[in-house]
């Protein structure tokens, strides 16, 4: 096994990831993250190349005498010894068995002396490795040649139908996700299928009777399923087929709906926990990543970003997320779907977020994607939206806030925890406190409601550019003030009447819903509209200066 990785950046420090357990990369979208897994497993065939672009180092685990012996011991059913000689090798899920022969003498004074880690994790560490990734999961289903059943198994396969105890497993783990029994069929002599049916296998299931005949016959092909069964079914069969200490899977949500990936998630997670072995997974599944944590508590987490050329990675141990999880306000936010977005916007409440959201998605259609990668989740209230923005930004999750204009009668402590959750620095917080008092007390003294009355336009021309210099310096730290008031004082134009929900559902009826119809709204200079052009703007120069 390997004891550690280092992975490299352009734009931060290196960051050294323990691999043993369970490790989730997540991040944007060609942000590194299915590069690494490629690069780990390059490294365990060959070492470190200098044409690596995240893998700087690594470290392996060097084991002791008896348990190489343990080791040599499993490995010695692949092939016969020759004198002096030990087999070491795999079946791979992808290509069969594979195997190689080491002078036995070497082979043990190289792991006692511990000097050439390179060779080390090319001569040993690496059969314990297996990488699947989009394009091989289908082939894993594949019918494959029995070969002679008295011999050791060439394929996965054959190493399943050879091994009852795992054979059982991967049939409890799809019975659990189908509801349908898993069989290997050999009745197609020479040849192993893999099949389903809702029928529980016969008690003899690798019988060639009559009955066992009967019962293969009525079965499905795996071939005649769903892409999300074939896509399961492969990767759980690969997965269990052998002593794998260390899998890699790039993407394991593909093809698969939201509780079944979150099923996987747990399978693996608890797959690696059973073996004390590595679990590393390139995802944007946040039902993957919680089916791990579901399953296993240390889960740690390395978020990835490629922005302009320059690399970032963040890692979140498993004692801050369970903290951060731990949280009833977080869960029902949906924070961890943050982690694989640009950004994060949190708004009020539903409504805010579904208006929002919807000005956004037609601002980015308009601009031909050039807009980041941006979820809207709402807290419960103006209060609780602070407590969502701070831990995802310790996360390196750019995280705005879209708050109504009666942020500033936050007062003291509440104040405050705006500030440092802002990522304001300290030395600013005392002049940003007294603007604030100062503020407040011009909107007090007009006698007017500041939320429904007209935001900023009630106050004189000169403390109305004072509070939008207030309300832009704010926003550099990604709170963004409603300056009309609060949600039901944009678009006026378009006459909606209501308040609350029932302006969230007028206005988005109002907006039309067929861009082909002369009555849908497109984006346009000013109101919501540049307010919202503003957060993709911060959004975009936080992932570029990483300062989120």
């Amino acid at each position: 096994m390997f004891e550690n990785i280092t992975l490299k950046f352009t734009d931060s420090h290196d960051i050294v990831i323990p691999t043993k357990g369970i490790t989730i990369f997540v991040g944007p979208n060609n942000s590194g993250k299915s590069l690494v897994l490629r690069e780990f497993e390059l490294l365990s065939q060959q070492g470190v190349d200098s044409t690596f672009k995240v893998i700087r180092d690594f470290e392996v685990y060097w084991p002791s005498e008896k348990e190489l012996d343990d080791a040599l011991e499993k490995f010695a059913k692949l092939q016969h010894h020759i004198d002096h000689q030990a087999v070491l090798g795999h079946i791979d899920p992808r290509h069969g068995l594979q195997f190689e022969r080491v002078t036995l003498l070497d082979f043990k004074l190289q792991a006692k002396r511990k000097e050439d880690k390179t060779a080390w994790a090319r001569q040993y560490a690496r059969w314990g490795f297996t990488r699947l990734d989009g394009r091989s999961r289908f082939y894993l289903t594949d019918e494959k040649e029995a070969g002679d059943l008295t011999l050791f198994p060439q394929n996965i396969l054959r190493s399943l139908f050879d091994d009852e105890k795992s054979r059982s497993k991967v049939q409890d783990i799809v019975y659990d996700a189908f509801n349908v029994f898993l069989t290997i069929d050999p009745t197609k002599v020479g040849w192993l299928r893999l099949k389903v049916s809702p029928e529980k296998p016969v008690e003899d299931e690798q019988s060639l009777n009559s009955y066992a005949r009967e019962y293969f016959r009525k079965a499905i092909g795996i071939e005649e399923t769903g892409d999300g069964v074939q896509a399961f079914v492969g990767i759980t069969a690969a997965v269990f087929s052998g002593e794998f200490h260390s899998v890699l899977i790039d993407e394991p949500e593909a093809f698969l709906h939201p509780p079944l990936a979150r099923k996987l998630g747990r399978h693996l997670a608890r797959s690696a926990l059973e073996k004390n072995g590595t679990l590393m997974a390139s995802t944007h599944s946040p039902d993957f990543l919680m089916g791990c944590i579901q399953e296993a508590k240390n889960v740690q987490i390395v978020r990835l970003e490629y922005v302009d050329g320059k690399s970032r990675g963040k890692l979140i141990s498993p004692e801050v997320l369970g903290e951060l999880l731990r949280r009833p306000l977080m869960r029902s936010a949906n924070v961890v779907s943050s982690l694989f977005h640009d950004g994060v916007v949190i708004t009020e409440s539903d409504n805010d977020r579904a208006f929002y959201s919807e000005i956004y998605y037609r601002l980015s259609e308009q601009s031909g994607g050039a807009f980041p990668s941006v979820l809207f989740i709402n807290a419960q209230n103006k209060q609780t939206i602070k407590d969502i923005v701070g831990p995802l930004r310790a996360f390196g999750v750019p995280a705005a806030a879209i708050t109504d204009i009666d942020i500033i009668k936050d007062g003291g402590k509440t104040w405050l925890d705006w500030m440092a959750a802002a990522k304001v620095p300290l030395i600013l917080r005392d002049g940003f406190s007294n603007q604030r008092i100062a503020l407040k007390a011009r909107f007090d003294a007009g006698g007017r409601d500041m939320k429904t009355e007209g935001g900023v336009a009630i106050l004189s021309p000169d403390d109305r550019l004072a509070a939008d210099q207030f309300f832009n310096t704010v926003g550099d730290y990604g709170i963004f003030v409603v300056r009309g008031g609060e949600l039901e004082n944009w678009l006026s134009q378009l006459g909606v009447q209501g308040k609350k929900t029932d302006w969230t559902i007028n206005m988005l009826g109002a907006l039309g819903s067929d861009p082909a119809s002369s009555a849908y709204v497109r984006p346009e200079k000013g109101d919501v509209w540049g307010f919202m052009a503003k957060i993709a703007s911060w959004v975009r120069d936080a992932s570029r200066k990483g300062t989120p």
